[in-house]
């Protein structure tokens, strides 16, 4: 019976994940647009990296990898311009983003592997 619970309580947190998947996104798209304005700078270069490594890691604990691995390259384009680099090439983060907006509307199946 615990098991059982375990199970439906980590189901539950997958599917809540993938409801919120699209609204994170729209909320990292948000910070890189802040970014992109401050000319990858500041404050809003640090949120839009603080989102990025928060889905990463969020995707990894939740059973999304792909979720993460965007994330992940994502974050350490951005890494990179907070460390001094030259700012993110636009292509690869738009790449990059549209992926996220690819896997936010269309999921994996959480339901995958639970009984009936």
């Amino acid at each position: 019976m615990t098991a059982d619970r375990e199970r439906n309580v980590a189901e539950d947190l997958q599917r809540y994940f993938a409801y919120r998947l699209p609204a994170r996104v729209s909320e990292i798209e948000s910070a890189r647009d802040a970014a992109r304005d401050a000319g990858w700078r500041d404050a809003p270069l640090r949120t839009f990296h603080r989102l990025a490594h928060s889905l990463a890691g969020a995707g990894a604990t939740f059973g999304f990898p792909e979720v993460s691995d965007v994330s992940r390259r994502l974050e350490s384009l951005l890494k990179s311009a907070l460390d001094g680099g030259s700012p993110p090439e636009a292509a690869e983060v738009e790449g990059l983003l549209s992926r996220l907006r690819d896997l936010a509307g269309h999921p994996p199946d959480t339901e995958a592997g639970a009984s009936s």
